[in-house]
């Protein structure tokens, strides 16, 4: 437990992120016994992964036997639903932050990372609707390289009118629609040659196997891969969408201008403190577990930057409030850490939220 000192500026900021801090993880739906747990813990790099290697086993002993069950039972629209509404109240959440903000930014496992990190992406991740080999390519070598950059970054969401439900729309529909060839072409003008090429490898033997399926079992394959696909993308852009939709265009990219914190939330409990966004921008090979504290070091620059923090609000609840035109709710939800922020009125607060929401020229960035 890190020691902190209480100051009169910093006291509500230092509270609410010591609530993350003392949380206990609810990211593991069921433990391992520990005859099994004792070589998946010994075998880890950073023992503090405990919970995102038994998640993973969790999600791995349940989603691929009952996905291939579904195959093996006669095909039943109310059994695909079931299975469909129970895995992603489940894990959805939990897999999909452990899957873009954990293991693909540090590997897991000390021995034998490679071939559980090929199970991972071939195997489990399509099962939640992220086909494979694109999002490495998406989150950790465009997007972290980009910053939400409009005209680097395809996911940006600076262009936008980010309280606008018919802009997201079209950015959703864009992303689940052309993703997988945009992200290609981002690799080839990169010059990643490398990843292009496993890149694609990857997205055709998705593709190719799902077709194959859709024709030997459609039923069966719309609600363990079609589905899921639709969902999943909506969520996933939607969650980017939330995490970038405050953008202070005087910020330069800066991560204190691209997106915010969300502090003592239940959220960050079930999705290792992926509430800290500002702080997963900054460095994201930092580890889970150090996100409050480092959001706690960094106070004074929080501050001076005009950071944006949450008390108690999730990333998706912060969305639906902007698209519901709730910006007085996220006002009284503000963390002030200091700064310009601090002297600002409710009035001037809600001002300046709504600003920030507004697109950003691109003749910005030039």
């Amino acid at each position: 437990m890190p020691k902190i000192a209480f100051t009169a500026r910093h006291d509500a900021a230092t509270k609410a992120a010591l609530i993350d801090i003392r949380a206990a993880r609810k990211e593991c739906i069921f433990s391992l016994p520990a005859w099994a747990a004792r070589p998946v813990v010994s075998n880890l790099r950073d023992v503090r992964d405990e919970p995102v290697a038994i998640l993973y086993f969790n999600v791995i002993l349940t989603a691929i036997p009952i996905a291939s069950a579904m195959y093996a039972a006669p095909a039943s629209h109310c059994f695909g639903a079931l299975y469909l509404v129970c895995l992603y109240a489940l894990f959805l959440t939990r897999f999909l932050v452990a899957l873009l903000h954990v293991t693909d930014h540090k590997p897991l496992f000390r021995k034998g990372n490679a071939f559980f990190h090929l199970l991972t992406i071939l195997a489990v991740a399509p099962l939640f609707g992220v086909p494979s080999g694109m999002y490495p390519l998406h989150h950790r070598i465009m997007h972290h390289v980009e910053s939400n950059g409009q005209g680097r970054d395809l996911s940006s969401t600076e262009q936008y009118q980010r309280d606008s439900v018919l802009h997201f729309l079209w950015y959703w529909v864009r992303h689940a629609t052309a993703a997988w060839l945009e992200l290609l072409l981002y690799a080839g003008r990169r010059r990643r040659m490398g990843v292009l090429l496993k890149s694609a490898a990857a997205e055709t033997l998705y593709f190719g196997i799902v077709y194959m399926l859709w024709r030997w079992q459609p039923v069966q394959t719309l609600w363990v891969f079609i589905l899921p696909y639709i969902v999943t993308s909506a969520a996933l852009m939607f969650g980017n969408w939330s995490q970038h939709i405050f953008i202070d265009p005087k910020g330069s990219g800066s991560p204190y201008a691209i997106t915010y914190n969300c502090v003592a939330c239940a959220d960050n409990a079930i999705t290792f403190n992926d509430g800290y966004h500002i702080q997963h921008h900054l460095n994201s090979k930092t580890h889970w577990s150090d996100l409050p504290k480092c959001f706690l070091e960094s106070l004074e620059e929080h501050a001076a930057q005009g950071g944006l923090a949450f008390m108690g609000m999730s990333v998706f609840e912060v969305g639906m409030a902007v698209f519901l035109g709730r910006l007085d709710v996220l006002v009284d939800c503000m963390l002030i850490c200091g700064g310009e922020l601090s002297q600002m009125s409710r009035i001037e607060l809600k001002a300046m939220l709504r600003q920030r929401l507004q697109p950003v020229p691109l003749a910005h960035h030039k």
